[in-house]
């Protein structure tokens, strides 16, 4: 019998959603969020879990765990186009846990709803054996705007939000002991995206959407599934992150564009949009002072291709998924 490390998250997903019954008019498993049916809205819930193994680095403060959770799943809000109504939050902490690291905790949290324009409206505590956290959030908004991540065309724009490889520049001074903050904060304390997910959703010009918190090449896989296309991503469009600067390789022995590709973490939208659309949106998003790059395109032959220098390979699949071994 295959486990679930054979299997990795994806995989293990389709499986559960084979066996769940379909709601009739609602949009479940398989996007960023949960559509439910309000007639002319949909209330948006996404739910997303944390634990000390896999998500707190052991630099990672009792506030930045608070901030993280709700950030993660506030990011799922964003990605559809939605205004945030609420957090619940679970909080499964060991008994030997102090009043201090709770109280920091839920400040963390309640700071980054509030930045967000939500609050933290209820939830959960239990003794566990290790920390475990767990964050629901709602939002609302209209159908028509709803940005699925289905709906792909060949021929559309492939875009991002912002920058890419802030979150690995963060993991990589972590794991350095370096004590940059600017550096560390871009990992612990992500921004999500929702200024940029409502102005994206109501100028009705997105044809498919996604957050990147796994990274940019395990999201191009899941959308080239879902919409049975591919991508070609030209690899110095790719609009790489200030941490990223001409010294990071040599500090710190890594390939920019290999976290920019890769790592993940760095929460910004993911987005295809006809080619006549483009430059409408991009020039709207600067206006409001968001960064809008189109890095590729979408193609009809379900490959995934890099061009570098001329040439063109095959974008290999090393995004973060839950239960498979990580190269990072």
């Amino acid at each position: 019998m295959k486990r679930l490390a054979d299997l990795g998250e994806r995989v293990a997903i389709q499986r559960i959603a084979a066996i769940l019954t379909k709601g009739k008019y609602n949009l479940g498993i398989g996007d960023d969020c949960a559509a439910i049916d309000l007639g002319n809205n949909y209330l948006l819930v996404t739910t997303d879990m944390m634990s000390q193994r896999t998500h707190i680095p052991s630099q990672m403060t009792p506030y930045q765990m608070g901030w993280f959770l709700v950030a993660i799943n506030l990011s799922d809000i964003a990605a559809k186009g939605g205004t945030p109504l609420g957090v619940v939050c679970s909080f499964g902490l060991p008994k030997k846990t102090s009043e201090m690291f709770l109280r920091e905790l839920t400040k963390g949290a309640d700071a980054c709803a509030v930045r967000f324009g939500t609050t933290i409206v209820g939830g959960d505590t239990k003794e566990t054996t290790e920390i475990t956290l767990c964050g629901t959030a709602f939002g609302t908004m209209k159908k028509d705007e709803f940005m699925s991540r289905s709906g792909a065309q060949p021929g559309d724009v492939v875009a991002v939000t912002g920058t890419l490889g802030k979150a690995g520049a963060g993991y990589y001074a972590l794991q350095r002991n370096k004590k940059e903050k600017k550096l560390s904060n871009t990992l612990l304390e992500p921004q999500p995206r929702l200024k940029e997910g409502r102005l994206l959703a109501q100028l009705h010009s997105i044809t498919s959407s996604m957050d990147l918190s796994d990274g940019l090449s395990a999201s191009l896989y899941q959308l080239q599934e879902i919409n049975s296309v591919g991508f070609e991503i030209d690899k110095k469009a790719l609009p790489l992150a200030s941490e990223l600067d001409r010294h990071f390789h040599t500090d710190y022995s890594a390939d920019p564009y290999s976290l920019a590709l890769h790592f993940g973490g760095d929460y910004e939208l993911l987005v295809t949009i006809p080619p006549q659309k483009f430059e409408k949106t991009k020039q709207t998003l600067q206006k409001h002072g968001i960064i809008f790059t189109p890095i590729g395109i979408v193609t009809q032959k379900r490959k995934i291709l890099l061009l570098e220098n001329g040439t063109k390979k095959m974008l290999p699949n090393k995004g973060y998924e839950h239960f498979k071994k990580h190269d990072f």
